[in-house]
């Protein structure tokens, strides 16, 4: 069974590659599967970015695991499994056909 949680607060996550780039993400939504949280993340364009440059078009979404350690939230990549299911009620739930 899974749900769907709306909060009021803009979360911002950031991730840095192997090559030390870091990414932006916004969370846009979280959605309770299986007794995990998940959360859908938005790509933010870079901070050196111009506005109407072509990382405005077309923002990459990922869904990544919302673990807890030592009290905070930690974003984790999700099983295959993990990932298939939430996707699955993402797209059931908000992407139209």
């Amino acid at each position: 069974m899974a749900d769907l949680d709306y909060e009021g607060e803009v979360t911002v996550v950031s991730f840095t590659d192997d090559e030390g780039h870091e990414t932006h993400y916004e969370e846009d939504m979280v959605i309770n599967y299986d007794g995990k949280r998940f959360a859908v993340l938005v790509s933010l364009p870079p901070e050196d970015c111009e506005p109407g440059c072509k990382c405005h078009e077309e923002p990459e979404a990922i869904i990544s695991r919302i673990d807890t350690e030592d009290g905070e939230d930690v974003y984790v990549d999700p099983t295959e499994e993990e990932f298939e299911a939430v996707l699955a009620i993402y797209e059931d739930d908000f992407v139209e056909e």
